[in-house]
């Protein structure tokens, strides 16, 4: 006796897996732009750290 899929269980985990899809290819395009803000906060943070240390010269 072999087991079957209904259609409808079928479809269901079809619909399913693409949703999934969709999220994770959601989630790594935010990963992504929190990636580019990290990098812009540092980016920022270096640049006054640079400011500072020339001022204390000064």
């Amino acid at each position: 006796m072999s087991a079957r899929i209904a259609p409808e269980l079928c479809l269901a985990m079809a619909l399913a897996l693409e949703s999934c899809e969709a999220d994770i290819e959601s989630a790594l395009q935010l990963l992504a732009r929190a990636r580019r803000r990290i990098e812009t906060v540092r980016v920022a943070l270096s640049g006054a750290a640079e400011s500072c240390v020339v001022s204390e010269a000064s």
